[in-house]
């Protein structure tokens, strides 16, 4: 029997079709059935997954309305308190180091346990 990560790229080698989806200003794209990432118009492949794409018979779906909520989990030191900027892990992610790429700083919603 094939190792799953072996069996999972040999099946990723069969041509997918891909997924024509439409946002909430009406316009297309085109997105891989196997990852949902966008892909260009005749792409043989995408770049996210490898998965070969078809483009014979083109799936056509909506785009989720609404957002969801995500949450991330880190570490920060016992002294850390809500908007402390210069020293939230979030705020070297950003263009702005010691900025809230949130922009947050006012209104942090960060929970501490």
């Amino acid at each position: 029997m094939l190792h799953d990560d072996v069996r999972a790229e040999l099946i990723k080698q069969f041509p997918a079709e891909v997924v024509e989806m439409t946002d909430d200003s009406g316009n297309g794209y085109y997105v891989c059935p196997t990852c949902r990432r966008t892909v260009t118009v005749k792409a043989p492949k995408c770049q996210g997954c490898n998965q070969v794409l078809g483009w014979n018979n083109i799936r056509r779906e909506e785009e989720e309305k609404g957002v969801k909520m995500a949450s991330l989990e880190f570490e920060v030191p016992s002294d850390f308190t809500k908007g402390d900027c210069r020293r939230c892990p979030l705020s070297y992610i950003g263009k702005a180091q010691y900025e809230c790429p949130l922009n947050m700083r006012n209104n942090c919603r960060l929970t501490l346990s």
